[in-house]
């Protein structure tokens, strides 16, 4: 489990935001981001509320309180109504929230046209099929 200060900074991170950038969208001074951070100063619960809408997540992810990986598959199940849904996706999820780059890459290519969309698809499936042969 992740503390307030590891989690904000992977957030602002992610974002490629510095410690001012947030500081000037809550209202509050680099100080004050820095002191959450490091985990001298926890923020008050108007700021933590800010928190949660300017990153769209939960004040208990936020707060390192996440639901296990069953809670989250049982919540997606239930969400998308698939029942094929298992470990192996939720690597994949996992895999792209935490690189910044691949997640982008993803959501432009969502954003295609679903003919161009499928072309990129089976450009991607093959290359990562021949590095994996080639690696693996």
């Amino acid at each position: 489990m992740t503390n307030l200060g590891e989690t904000l900074k992977q957030l602002r991170k992610q974002r490629r935001w510095t410690q001012e950038q947030l500081a000037e969208q809550l209202n509050v001074s680099r100080s004050q981001i820095s002191k959450w951070e490091n985990g001298s100063l926890l923020p008050d619960i108007q700021s933590l509320e800010k928190l949660c809408h300017l990153f769209n997540v939960s004040a208990d992810f936020l707060l390192g309180s996440e639901l296990g990986q069953r809670e989250v598959l049982r919540e997606v199940k239930r969400l998308y109504g698939e029942t094929e849904m298992g470990e192996k996706t939720l690597a994949v999820v996992d895999y792209v929230l935490r690189n910044r780059e691949i997640s982008d890459a993803v959501y432009t290519l969502a954003k295609l046209p679903e003919k161009k969309r499928k072309h990129v698809e089976t450009m991607l499936i093959t290359i990562i099929k021949e590095c994996a042969e080639a690696l693996g």
